[in-house]
């Protein structure tokens, strides 16, 4: 992809003009009663199409740190404080963020690393650009997604957990996760998110295997949600992720909160299981984790 445009800027106001949007308030959703004391934008609890894809271009602004709406065409180097802050729910900070959308690519980059992103300025060409980048910094490749409608309504075996399921959740967490050896931490984790609302599984014959979460959101949490999918080896290829993923898509939305998607770019199997419930392909991500 050709670039015909450079530009450099640092609009920390935009980034504050979207936290002072979507102001966090107090939600708390029982698992028999999902709606109940939302989170709010306005008075309306339903939302649309428009309203789901503003969310997502705020949402992926807030990692970029200038509009993503607002920029079509060529590389935009953004050097943000933002890119220095610990990520919520991630533990780790995003140092360097490049989004890649259709002819538009944002390179958002910590203050620290100034220097080296002003000697990258000549280069027009995003292949050469991110290749570059990668050598001195290695990225980490997403494929971001967008939702656009539910196609799936009949979600069989999966249901919303609720605090009578742990002992069915833990078992499921130990065959998951066999390497993690302590769990003292796991009830009151799993409680936690039960009572928003958030967890979701596939049972069979009394056995939890597939689980949908909500992890913790860095940022605009309450309005849009990310939807972790886990899902036990022998139970896989079988559509009960696909179908426990809808269930959490379809509830996320009932509260007024917006659904979200992202996986490993070379993750065709999460890919194709977003596009069965609703979301198409919104851009690429090129990322530089550092703790």
């Amino acid at each position: 992809m050709n670039i015909i445009g450079i530009r450099k800027v640092f609009h920390p106001e935009e980034l504050e003009q979207i936290s002072k949007e979507y102001v966090l308030k107090p939600r708390i959703c029982s698992s028999k009663k999902v709606v109940e004391n939302l989170l709010w934008k306005g008075d309306c609890m339903k939302i649309d199409a428009r309203e789901i894809k503003k969310r997502t271009y705020d949402y992926y602004s807030c990692f970029c740190g200038v509009g993503v709406s607002n920029f079509k065409h060529g590389i935009q180097f953004v050097c943000t404080d933002e890119r220095s802050r610990i990520l919520k729910g991630f533990g780790c900070k995003y140092s360097i963020y490049i989004l890649c959308k259709e002819d538009a690519c944002i390179v958002s980059y910590s203050p620290k690393y100034q220097p080296y992103f002003d000697e990258l300025t000549q280069l027009t060409d995003v292949m050469e650009l991110i290749a570059t980048i990668n050598q001195s910094y290695p990225l980490k490749a997403y494929q971001l997604m967008e939702f656009v409608e539910e196609c799936v309504f009949d979600y069989k075996d999966a249901r919303m957990l609720k605090r009578d399921d742990y002992p069915m959740f833990e078992t499921f967490f130990k065959k998951a996760y066999p390497s993690v050896s302590e769990i003292g931490w796991l009830k009151a984790y799993f409680e936690g998110r039960v009572d928003k609302g958030f967890f979701f599984g596939y049972i069979i014959d009394d056995e939890l295997v597939s689980l949908c979460d909500a992890p913790d959101m860095p940022y605009m949490e309450g309005y849009i949600q990310h939807t972790g999918i886990v899902t036990l080896p022998e139970y896989r290829r079988k559509g009960y992720a696909k179908l426990c993923a809808a269930l959490a898509t379809h509830h996320h939305i009932q509260s007024g909160i917006v659904p979200q998607w992202e996986c490993a770019l070379d993750n065709v199997a999460s890919i194709q299981v977003a596009k069965s419930i609703g979301y198409k392909e919104f851009a690429q991500a090129f990322i530089f984790e550092e703790s």
